[in-house]
């Protein structure tokens, strides 16, 4: 869904949202000895067709490869599961490109790959997950929207509106409208390393911190946690050189309550990254546009 939408069209629900994060899937013969990207050997190669994905690696891990991996999710987990010859790991290593598979269709030898978490389960394959990757977790953050599924309307249609609203999930809502702000004002799309992270917390870190602690552990929620519902939305968001060289981050939280809080939310963590050099980045990539057309999504 473009992050602006025409003015004949609009929102009219986003449903509850799935896991937002990025998954690590390892390939079978590593998965027993490597269950993290900081794990590999230097030259291990990750498939991923997103710029997003690769550029926070490359910042994160710079002793990895990467090459793109085209086709749906099993057609991809075909191959990262096959084990190319000797024959064609050579041709691999003579042809092999830069930002793709190799030419002349020659099979590329991938360590892992980076899919998003909801695709996976949502396709039952959830068993194939090495890592669940976030800003504690590997260090990647997601796609602007990324879990979420939004019905797009024609704009002023009540009828449809009233019918959709049953599915709508405010908390989704309110956190994806905040996203597609940040998106929308740093002028990117899906095609740019913007990641973003969102998530629902109390006005009281403190509280954060020690519910984090219990949910890592198992334990349930403390007395006195988990009663109502947080207003406070937390926003993580970094843009990212396609080198993984050069990056602005930030986080910023506040209260959010409706629409234009969301909007307005997004737009504040955008000046933020603005005023930190985001702008500077994303010109050069822009200047860079035929390295991003070579590669397919966010």
């Amino acid at each position: 869904m473009p992050t602006q939408l025409p003015s004949t069209c609009t929102l009219g629900a986003i449903l509850p949202r799935a896991d937002p994060r990025d998954a690590l899937v390892m390939a079978p013969r590593l998965a027993s000895t490597h269950r993290s990207l900081s794990s590999l050997p230097a030259g291990s190669i990750v498939g991923t067709s997103s710029v997003r994905r690769s550029a926070q690696i490359a910042r994160l891990y710079p002793h990895l490869r990467f090459a793109n991996v085209r086709g749906n999710v099993g057609t991809r987990l075909a191959k990262l599961d096959t084990e190319p010859t000797t024959t064609e790991q050579e041709q691999e290593q003579e042809k092999e490109t830069e930002h793709g598979e190799s030419e002349g269709g020659a099979p590329v030898r991938y360590s892992c790959l980076i899919l998003a978490a909801a695709g996976l389960e949502r396709l039952g394959l959830g068993a194939r997950i090495t890592q669940y990757l976030d800003s504690r977790h590997g260090g990647l953050l997601h796609a602007v929207g990324q879990g979420a599924l939004g019905v797009e309307i024609r704009a002023g249609d009540e009828r449809v509106q009233k019918l959709l609203e049953p599915l709508g999930d405010r908390r989704t809502g309110l956190a994806c409208l905040a996203e597609r702000s940040l998106m929308r004002t740093l002028e990117g799309g899906c095609s740019v390393p913007i990641g973003v992270e969102t998530e629902w917390v109390s006005s009281n870190e403190a509280d954060d911190e020690r519910r984090r602690r219990r949910r890592s552990a198992g334990e349930g929620e403390g007395e006195g946690e988990g009663k109502g519902e947080e207003q406070v939305l937390l926003m993580r968001a970094i843009v990212v050189s396609l080198d993984g060289q050069d990056h602005v981050q930030g986080e910023r939280r506040t209260e959010v309550k409706t629409s234009e809080q969301a909007d307005e939310f997004g737009w504040s963590m955008a000046s933020d990254l603005v005023q930190k050099g985001a702008a500077r980045i994303l010109e050069t990539i822009n200047l860079n546009r035929d390295v991003i057309e070579k590669q397919d999504g966010a």
